[in-house]
């Protein structure tokens, strides 16, 4: 697992140094005192606010995950808020290790399985990709703001695309409930065809997301989670919205709300390829769109490429640590001790 994880690094560090390389072809014209006066026109005080939101958001997430727990062990909302950052902490500085910190923690603190927050970790995601892609899908399809840029009919498409995706997503997670090992075998030959293990781990990804979704026992309990997930996404979208209008520079101040979540959309594309703490992709990314899109220059597109990043991932790592320490928590070793137990899991469910 950790040759593994050593080649996916380097995979992923590969493909960032070439964007880097495509990215530096774009920037022949680069100014270091224009972007010296970018990075001084900014209003601090904006930025304050978006890191707020982003702190919000990890409560919002607290308050979900207690809605999953009442059929296993209650638990208050505020009990779950030290898990929140600091599982987002050690992703932020741990990278894929940290993934499992934050079940690995809640089921360790609430005294029930792993595997049953694994399962939750599961329903989360999900959650989490149907509130991210209604927004967008809303945003990029009805906003007369998006309307207005280059290539806005591809965005319309896109919006178009991210609707069918959310109800597919939300049709799957009915089909789950009401029949989840089906579900789970038909995609698992599905994905068989193209190879067993992709399958097998498709297949296994189902069947924790329907165990997750024994824990909705109303629709009551239902509406909450996704009140919570739009709330936290809602959140974050509010967020970019502070960093780019903390600039004053004319090309940021001319963004509208509604085109920032092009910006969410790019980052999330680019957080897939993320190195940990350096990140890499979502800045990447971000840039890219501000300048071949949002009509930004280079120097402002990088100072608020770097702020968002800052902000919205990394501003978590203060108060993570300061819960780590008041609870005698170490991130290297939780992280190991939780990937320990889901590759245990794989291989106990593999058998």
């Amino acid at each position: 697992m950790k040759a593994k994880r050593w080649l996916l690094m380097a995979m992923v560090l590969l493909v960032l140094v070439l964007l880097g390389y495509l990215q530096f072809r774009m920037f022949r014209s680069f100014q270091w005192s224009i972007l010296a006066r970018v990075f001084g026109s900014i209003l601090w005080s904006r930025i304050g606010i978006a890191i707020a939101l982003i702190y919000a958001a990890y409560i919002t997430r607290a308050f979900r995950w207690s809605i999953f727990l009442r059929p296993t062990k209650p638990a208050s909302p505020a009990s779950l808020i030290p898990s929140q950052f600091i599982g987002f902490t050690a992703v932020a500085i741990l990278g894929r290790l940290g993934e499992f910190v934050r079940p690995y923690l809640i089921a360790r603190r609430q005294q029930i399985s792993f595997t049953s927050q694994i399962a939750v970790y599961a329903v989360e995601r999900v959650f989490d990709l149907l509130a991210a892609a209604t927004i967008i899908a809303f945003t990029l399809t009805f906003s007369h703001s998006v309307r207005a840029l280059p290539y806005s009919q591809n965005f319309r498409h896109a919006g178009y695309l991210a609707m069918l995706a959310a109800c597919l997503l939300g049709g799957l997670a009915v089909a789950a409930r009401v029949s989840g090992e089906r579900v789970a075998a038909i995609f698992g030959r599905m994905f068989g065809w193209i190879s067993k293990t992709a399958g097998h781990h498709v297949q296994e990804k189902i069947l924790a997301f329907s165990h997750g979704l024994d824990t909705i026992h109303s629709v009551g309990d239902l509406l909450l989670a996704l009140f919570w997930s739009f709330a936290t996404w809602g959140l974050i979208a509010l967020a970019y919205v502070e960093v780019v209008h903390a600039f004053r520079v004319p090309s940021l101040a001319a963004i509208f709300p509604a085109q920032t979540i092009i910006l969410m959309m790019y980052s999330m594309f680019g957080s897939v390829l993320q190195l940990p703490v350096v990140g890499g992709g979502s800045q990447l990314a971000t840039i890219h769109a501000m300048i071949s899109i949002l009509g930004v220059g280079p120097e402002a597109a990088t100072a608020c490429g770097i702020l968002l990043y800052l902000s919205t991932f990394l501003s978590v790592i203060p108060v993570g640590l300061f819960f780590a320490r008041v609870e005698h928590v170490s991130l290297r070793k939780i992280a190991e001790s939780s990937g320990t137990e889901e590759e245990a899991l794989e291989q106990a469910n593999a058998l």
